[in-house]
């Protein structure tokens, strides 16, 4: 054997010892991917604390993909236009030593019960039990009758006394973008303004200027003095002035 393949052969065995070892070395230096799905996973089920029979699929990472380590805890977030059921897209954010970003797709669905009406509602009509019934479905996930079902309602007291923003037909999952607080008082309509100061509470005749649902601001006009201001909706014909 010549001196020219001796000395190959030595450099082949070298780089067969130091490959393995460069190899490990950067595998080592990468992030888990395990430790990102995980995030993600923990993140979807956190989102959905209030509701019960979650199932979250999340979507394998390339395992040839090289993310520099995170020496801080890793932040999650919706995607911008992600949804919270069907399929998702969270947003995984690494702060140091070397910044990254990556999007990481899963599939959510909710297994339990859910409220469905009864029989179709027109807008304008208030929510009661009267057109409501529970069912035991899959939402989200590959279920094609719920697929696009979007925050449904899990807790029917809080939504009680709303109204429907929109014709729903019957069969339909009560969602939380179906309701809107229910207008108690209407624009032309005499209310009571009260204003409550240093202990007196002080009351004036006015008019609504505009539709109002209970909760919120509605333009009411002072008969008394002319003037034009914001009120509280109370209730029914009541407003209230706020300090």
């Amino acid at each position: 054997m010549n001196k020219l393949k001796i000395y190959r052969y030595i450099v082949c065995f070298c780089l067969s010892l130091v490959t393995p070892a460069l190899f490990a070395a950067q595998k080592t230096n990468a992030h888990p991917l395990a430790d990102i799905e995980s995030s993600v996973k923990e993140f979807i089920v956190d989102e959905q604390a209030d509701a019960e029979g979650i199932n979250v699929q999340i979507n394998s990472l390339d395992k040839r993909l090289r993310l520099k380590a995170c020496d801080n805890p890793l932040e999650t977030f919706w995607s911008p236009g992600s949804r919270k059921l069907g399929r998702v897209t969270v947003q995984v954010l690494c702060d140091y030593p070397h910044p990254w970003r990556i999007h990481v797709q899963a599939t959510v669905s909710l297994e339990g019960s859910v409220w469905v009406l009864a029989k179709g509602v027109r807008r304008g009509e208030m929510l009661n039990r009267s057109v409501l019934k529970e069912e035991t479905v899959t939402v989200g996930g590959n279920n094609s009758s719920y697929r696009n079902v979007v925050d449904p309602v899990v807790n029917i007291e809080p939504w009680l006394g709303y109204e429907f923003s929109q014709r729903v037909r019957a069969g339909s999952v009560l969602t939380e973008a179906m309701l809107a607080p229910a207008t108690v008082i209407n624009k032309g309509e005499a209310v009571l303004i009260t204003y409550e100061t240093a202990g007196l509470q002080l009351q004036t005749k006015g008019v609504a200027l505009s539709d109002g649902a209970r909760g919120r601001f509605v333009r009411v006009k002072n008969i008394s003095s002319g003037n034009t201001i914001d009120a509280v909706v109370v209730d029914r014909g009541l407003v209230a002035l706020m300090q």
